[in-house]
C-alpha cells in the first residue's frame, strides 16, 4: 500500500457490516463526509460476496448479524491473511466481550451507542497504525546475524523459515519483542502498547498471539528457542 497522509484520506476504501438500516445510513454517511468510499453489506454473505469483488483497507464490522456472530468472519479474514483493518461496533460492549474481539483479530472495538466524535479519532488512530514509517525492505534487526528482518511496509518478518506476512497485531507483538531483544518484556507492557489497553484485563491474549508467533517462525513450536515465555517475569525474543 501506498503511503499518504492520513489527514487528506483515512483509508481509501472501506466496509461496512450493518444490519440495523438506519444506523448503516448514518455511518456510511459519516464516513463519506471523510472522504471514505463505502461498500455496505448487512449480513455475512453479502460481506464475503463484496470481499471476493474488493478487499477493503478497512472492515467496520457488527456481531449480531442475521445470519450469524460477525467476528466469524473476523476469525475467518486473520487466518486468510487478511492485514486490512478490523473496527468492531457492537452493542456487546463489556470488558469480556471487547476481550474477545481483539482476540479475534479485531484492531479496535467501539461499543454502541458512540459518539461520532470518538468514531471519527478511532479511524484516525487505526489509519495512523496502518500506514508504516517508509523504510527499507534489508531493514535489518540487530548486527550479529542478518536471518531476522523487519519489512514494516508489507507486514512481514523474515526469520529463519524465511519472509512471513503477518497480521497487523502478530506484526506489532513480533516486533515489539524483537525490537527489545535479549529483555524481558512484561505482560502489562504488551497489553498497553500493543493492544492499547489502558485498565488491563485478565487475559491470555498475549499468549495466543505468542502461540501463533511460534508456529509461523518456531522449528518446534512446542519447544520454542526464539518468542520465549519467562515464567512470572514475561516475554523475551532471543535469535
Amino acid at each position: 500500500m501506498s503511503s499518504r497522509d492520513p489527514a487528506e484520506q483515512l483509508f481509501s476504501s472501506a466496509l461496512l457490516v450493518e444490519d440495523d438500516r438506519n444506523l448503516s445510513i448514518a455511518i456510511s454517511a459519516a464516513l463519506k463526509k471523510l472522504g471514505i468510499p463505502t461498500m455496505i453489506a448487512s449480513t455475512l454473505t453479502k460481506a464475503r460476496e463484496e470481499m471476493e469483488r474488493q478487499l477493503p483497507e478497512l472492515l467496520l464490522l457488527d456481531r449480531q448479524l442475521p445470519d450469524g456472530e460477525g467476528l466469524t468472519l473476523c476469525a475467518e479474514l486473520r487466518r486468510k491473511g487478511f492485514q486490512g483493518m478490523i473496527l468492531v461496533l457492537s452493542a456487546a460492549g463489556e470488558m469480556p466481550d471487547r476481550v474477545k474481539g481483539l482476540e479475534t483479530g479485531a484492531d479496535d472495538y467501539l461499543p454502541k451507542p458512540f459518539a461520532w466524535e470518538e468514531f471519527h479519532a478511532r479511524l484516525a488512530a487505526l489509519a495512523r497504525r496502518h500506514i508504516p514509517d517508509p523504510v527499507q525492505e534489508n531493514d535489518v534487526v540487530g548486527a550479529r546475524n542478518g536471518t531476522w528482518k523487519i519489512d514494516e511496509k508489507r507486514l512481514r518478518i523474515r526469520g529463519p523459515k524465511g519472509w512471513v506476512e503477518l497480521t497487523p497485531l502478530e506484526f506489532k507483538l513480533a516486533q515489539h519483542l524483537i525490537r527489545a531483544e535479549g529483555s524481558i518484556v512484561s505482560r502489562e507492557e504488551l497489553l498497553k502498547d500493543v493492544w492499547g489497553f489502558s485498565l488491563l484485563p485478565k487475559t491470555r491474549t498475549v499468549d495466543l498471539f505468542l502461540s501463533r508467533l511460534r508456529k509461523l517462525f518456531e522449528s518446534d513450536p512446542e519447544n520454542p528457542v526464539h518468542f520465549l515465555t519467562v515464567r512470572g517475569a514475561g516475554y523475551r525474543f532471543e535469535r
